[in-house]
């Protein structure tokens, strides 16, 4: 899906080879969210608190499904600013799964706070066709 409405965004997923023999392959993928309008303080808010009175929890959840590393950026662009999310999962597809049907304190309060500030509802992602990938480079 792409487009800069709530809600709306852009996945790209991709499975990287292993950069050194014998390790395993990761899904590596980037989330593309907007941000609601008006939204960005608390979008700033919701990174802030998970950063600080949330990371414990944070760091459970994580590893209870699986990511192995996820990282958030705030993007201002022309159509206004986005979060573009970095993840790294054995199977991402299996953690967004576990994630989204969890009704643990802390996957409820950030499926909440992620949905209050872009209309993105992860108790439901939505499906849809991947974009292309066209360039990845592994050292």
């Amino acid at each position: 899906m792409t487009g800069s409405q709530p809600g709306e965004f852009r996945v790209t997923w991709l499975r990287a080879d292993a950069a050194i023999p014998g390790e395993e392959a990761m899904d590596q993928i980037c989330l593309v969210v907007p941000i609601t309008a008006g939204k960005t303080d608390d979008a700033r808010d919701f990174m802030r608190e998970l950063e600080d009175k949330r990371k414990p929890d944070y760091d459970r959840s994580e590893r209870r499904i699986g990511v192995t590393k996820e990282v958030w950026y705030l993007a201002h662009t022309p159509v206004g600013d986005q979060f573009v999310a970095y993840v790294e999962a054995e199977d991402f597809a299996g953690a967004l799964s576990l994630f989204s049907g969890s009704q643990e304190e802390f996957d409820l309060w950030f499926k909440r706070r992620l949905a209050d500030s872009t209309g993105l509802d992860l108790n439901t992602p939505p499906s849809g066709p991947m974009p292309e990938l066209l360039s990845s480079y592994t050292a």
